[in-house]
């Protein structure tokens, strides 16, 4: 009997031998063996990975059929079945609201970003567990774009975020999220990191006190081309404690149109290879500009470096880096002045 229940869902095919799957049942605890031998649903119902049905933990459950059930009657994770992997995970199966998640997993749109995070020890645990299930599964984009799998993503990201659920700024954060949208927000996992459902996550920057400052300006400007040099000063453990570091982002803003200028400034507080994971390389290439221009990097940030140490003014100065540093950089034609001036018109 044993066997013809295993052949019947496909478990058998892990096993090399008959006696091998016996011996697998046979290790089985009481409440198991009774669940597998009570085991009694159409497999041609089942859309999801049928091996969940053997998994030992949910095998364990005194409710098993009523949570096998549970999983079956999930019908809005079309294309994502095979993420139910993440039900049959310890954490969740031993959850006071088990039931009470799969209930608000059904009303999503789709199912398929709140079955990224409902297993997940963080999220089970959240003292906020409930009201940003309850967000994640409603969101719409108030923005004209109407992205709202884009909104629930990044709600999904600082739900389960442990660095965010235990600062300050959590509530704070998700509501951000919702009622900004899409136009300022990124899909996970694309690259540069540059909007705020990152800066969200990011540890250094949930304990810099110019985090919710910090969340408006990258809100402001991710549009433009600055965001990823943004987040490379906000994110940097040593750049938040710079004594220009407030100085460094007014600038970085008020150039913000000024890319090469944005990213000069940012090379001088986190560096050149923080700068560069800072660059969208499928736009613009500041770099190359510099150079088209006859603008030697190091030279410039010696400059800036300078300006910073001399001038009191916080705004990024053309004139003051040449009274700075006039004759540290002067080619055959054109001072160093004229070049940046001719840069920055650009």
């Amino acid at each position: 009997m044993v066997l013809d229940i295993l052949e019947r869902y496909g478990f058998i095919d892990n096993f090399k031998s008959n006696k091998e799957a016996i011996n697998w049942f046979n290790r089985l605890n009481k409440t198991q063996k009774e669940n597998v031998l009570n085991l009694n649903i159409n497999p041609s119902l089942i859309k999801f990975d049928k091996d969940i049905l053997f998994n030992e933990d949910l095998l364990n459950k005194k409710d098993y059929l009523q949570r096998v059930n549970e999983f079956m009657s999930i019908d809005n994770a079309e294309g994502w079945y095979h993420l139910f992997d993440r039900m049959v995970r310890k954490e969740f199966l031993d959850s006071p609201k088990f039931y009470q998640d799969i209930e608000t997993l059904k009303r999503c749109e789709c199912a398929q970003v709140p079955l990224w995070i409902i297993g997940e020890t963080s999220f089970i645990n959240s003292p906020y567990h409930d009201e940003d299930f309850e967000y994640l599964v409603t969101a719409k984009d108030p923005s004209d774009r109407k992205l709202d799998w884009v909104v629930r993503e990044n709600i999904a990201k600082v739900a389960e975020c442990e660095a965010s659920i235990k600062s300050k700024h959590h509530r704070d954060d998700i509501q951000m999220i919702l009622n900004c949208g899409s136009d300022s927000l990124q899909m996970t996992n694309s690259y540069p990191k540059s909007s705020i459902g990152y800066l969200a996550q990011d540890s250094v920057s949930l304990n810099d006190k110019y985090h919710r400052e910090n969340m408006e300006i990258l809100k402001e400007n991710y549009k433009y081309d600055i965001g990823g040099y943004l987040y490379q000063v906000m994110t940097n453990k040593d750049s938040i404690k710079h004594r220009d570091y407030r100085k460094v982002i007014k600038d970085m803003v008020d150039n913000r149109d000024k890319e090469p200028l944005v990213f000069l400034l940012c090379m001088y507080l986190v560096g050149y290879d923080n700068t560069k994971n800072g660059e969208n390389i499928c736009l613009n290439n500041p770099e190359y500009e510099l150079w088209i221009n006859h603008i030697d990097m190091w030279e410039t940030i010696k400059m800036i470096e300078e300006k910073y140490n001399t001038i009191e003014s916080e705004c990024y100065d053309v004139e003051a880096i040449e009274t700075s540093c006039m004759n540290n950089y002067v080619s055959e034609k054109e001072s160093f002045k004229d070049k940046v001036k001719k840069l920055i018109r650009r």
